[in-house]
């Protein structure tokens, strides 16, 4: 089964469900990186030469695919009915 009949076969409930889940990893991937450059910018003491990092699409939706991954895991182990 591909992806897309993977998806069509979907109910609607599952596909807010996974959108839901989807965003709560985009969440805690824009508060890792947010912590992250603020972490940058205590070391760097504010100083105003430093490097100025900015949240990207591109890191944040990588870093939400493996927030994804992650959590695809630790419900396969709690729940062992998912496929």
């Amino acid at each position: 089964m591909s992806l897309g009949e993977w998806l069509k076969a979907l109910s609607a409930i599952d596909q807010v469900i996974l959108l839901g889940l989807y965003g709560l990893c985009i969440y805690l991937s824009k508060v890792t990186l947010e912590m992250l450059i603020e972490y940058y910018d205590v070391k760097k003491e504010h100083n105003k030469f430093r490097v100025q990092f900015r949240v990207s699409p591109a890191a944040l939706l990588t870093l939400a695919f493996v927030y994804s991954f992650l959590l695809y895991q630790i419900l396969e182990a709690m729940f062992e009915f998912m496929p």
